[in-house]
């Protein structure tokens, strides 16, 4: 998922089913939510994915030392 999202806006299937899947709804559930709930919730999913890569970063340079 990561590198989909890296490579630029990944497919909308994969986009609903990581927000089916990090949310528990199932594609019902995610239909029936606001649009602005989805827009909101993907910017965090894309925040929390950015921090996670420079994690894995720091981590790759500081093993390197």
């Amino acid at each position: 998922m990561v590198r989909a999202m890296r490579r630029g806006k990944p497919h909308p299937s994969l986009t609903a089913f990581r927000l089916c899947k990090e949310f528990g709804w199932t594609p019902l559930e995610l239909a029936q939510q606001p649009a602005k709930t989805i827009e909101e919730f993907i910017v965090i999913l894309n925040e929390l994915d950015t921090q996670t890569e420079e994690e894995i970063r720091k981590a790759k340079r500081g093993a390197r030392l």
